[in-house]
């Protein structure tokens, strides 16, 4: 772009326009990275939100190499060097030589590009170090390899303007659930209070790495609230690479064929399931999942106990099932935090189809809650607390748990807790894992339902749901679909009948038969 000098008319429509419009700007003063292809569609909405100051919480999670870190570097410099007043940003990225680099990129146009000197001056201030700049007008970027770095650099300045946490997530600090719950726990306990209470905006750029990942937690939650037709607290931009009917986010960069390389890269190199984690926001692959959508069936309806039977009733149609419950509580010292304790009702009707009708799923919660004199429970409800209960609304025939050493403190607090309510008729099967690998167990014993399409589940049991679609060796929690296989393993179908009228239901009466042939 040529600037007539002389023109000041010209001069302040640029300026007009660039402020105006992160695209713009990111054009007229950064051309090499903005002019290379034609901007997608979805620039321009990262854009409006990035602009936006009234969005506080704002995720950003597209494709690998689709411009998040190129869209972050232009508004760090648009928000500068038009500042009102001075700004104290905190920028987070993947690794130290990233937020070196990201660092060098801003003090680089900063100091030398032609344009921005030309309409903004020397902007070079009285620190310039590769980790923490300050500009003549004030504003302060802080750039970190951590996310633990941000909480100091508060006391420096003044609380942040604004944390971008730029793929902060990788393979390396997302191995073990410790880690995990350490990145979650840094954005909610150190980052968000370090932000200016009022004022502050906090904004996360990433993909999907891990199914227990912050930022995979994050596109969950936000598909569950989208569902329910509820506030969801971030402001969540997500895309595939390609959407539905093939077509390619970004065209003009990254087409079909571009994709088709990509993908074709990762399969002959063993890694199909990469592809579909970098470019299609997939931590594991149709491909590669044991079990598909397809396996799933969604029922919807409500339970009922009539007469001393109980019964699904679906459009208007009675079916009597059997209740069953299974549990698989988290007791052990070291995943009682990062575990979480499940009991599930599953029912199964005639013709030996299996409904879940209701599960519990709670993290650190004891193995029997306290409770006063009379019997009202003191604070959080136990394990035992909750098979009781459950049993007691679905009338339930047994409920198994899981046998093993750490778990002996449920079956002799569920043997306390019947004696003191005298409730000898609930059933407890302890099961014992037997020495089966397991995921191998699992497998093992749901494959022949999934394969004929005999589970059922409602549509808001998201946990279940999950599971199920992302079970195999990299997935993130197997609690909720492991209580499935105990609630489903001694379960077994009501022995009753339709009558000739097809309108109701009855138990067949045992006949006496012959001993000649008995």
């Amino acid at each position: 772009m040529n600037i007539n000098k002389e023109n000041i008319s010209e001069a302040e429509e640029v300026l007009r326009l660039a402020k105006s419009d992160l695209i713009a700007f990111g054009k007229l003063f950064l051309p090499n990275d903005f002019m290379r292809s034609e901007t997608p569609a979805f620039h321009y909405e990262v854009a409006d939100s990035t602009d936006d100051l009234e969005t506080k919480q704002l995720a950003i999670i597209v494709p690998r190499g689709h411009g998040k870190t190129v869209l972050t570097k232009c508004s760090i410099i648009k928000d500068f060097v038009f500042a009102p007043e001075l700004l104290f940003y905190g920028w987070v990225s993947a690794t130290q030589k990233l937020a070196v680099g990201n660092m060098d990129y801003i003090k680089h146009h900063l100091e030398f590009n032609e344009k921005i000197k030309y309409y903004f001056g020397n902007l070079k201030g009285p620190k310039w170090t590769e980790e923490d700049i300050e500009l003549r007008n004030g504003c302060k970027l802080i750039s970190k390899s951590n996310v633990a770095g941000i909480r100091g650099g508060a006391k420096l300045h003044k609380r942040y303007d604004l944390i971008i946490l730029d793929d902060f997530e990788h393979e390396a600090n997302t191995i073990t659930p410790e880690a995990r719950a350490k990145n979650a726990n840094l954005v909610t306990a150190v980052v968000y209070p370090a932000l200016e209470p009022h004022t502050g905006r906090l904004r996360v750029n990433g993909t999907p790495v891990h199914h227990d990942s912050f930022i995979n937690n994050l596109l969950r939650n936000f598909s569950i609230a989208k569902k329910e037709g509820k506030k969801f607290s971030w402001h969540v931009i997500t895309h595939k690479a390609l959407d539905p009917d093939g077509n390619p986010l970004w065209p003009s960069f990254f087409g079909k064929k571009k994709l088709a390389e990509k993908k074709k890269f990762y399969r002959d190199s063993g890694q199909a399931s990469k592809f579909f984690q970098e470019y299609m926001m997939e931590v594991m692959s149709e491909e590669d999942a044991m079990w598909r959508r397809e396996h799933i069936k969604k029922w919807e309806g409500y339970y009922e106990h009539r007469d001393g039977f109980n019964y699904l009733i679906q459009d208007g149609e009675e079916v009597p099932i059997n209740t069953f419950i299974g549990c698989d509580p988290a007791t052990d010292i070291d995943t009682k935090e990062s575990d979480f304790s499940v009991i599930m009702v599953v029912g199964i009707c005639p013709d030996n189809n299996l409904h879940v009708l209701e599960y519990e799923r709670h993290r650190s919660i004891p193995t029997v809650g306290s409770k006063s004199l009379n019997g009202e429970i003191l604070g959080k409800k136990g394990v035992v607390d909750f098979i009781v209960e459950l049993y007691d609304k679905y009338h339930c025939t047994s409920a198994t748990v899981e046998d093993v050493a750490m778990n002996r403190s449920i079956f002799q607090a569920m043997n306390d807790e019947r004696r003191r309510l005298n409730r000898f008729d609930i059933a407890v099967i302890p099961e014992k894992p037997g020495g089966t690998q397991k995921r191998n167990r699992i497998y093992s014993g749901l494959s022949g339902r999934f394969s004929m399409g005999t589970v059922h589940i409602r549509s808001n049991h998201f946990d279940l749901e999950h599971e199920i679609l992302t079970f195999g060796p990299r997935m993130a929690h197997d609690d909720t679909i492991e209580t499935l296989y105990y609630a489903n393993v001694h379960a077994f179908p009501p022995s009753m009948k339709r009558n000739k009228e097809k309108t109701g239901w009855f138990k067949p009466k045992r006949k006496a038969k012959s001993w000649i042939v008995a």
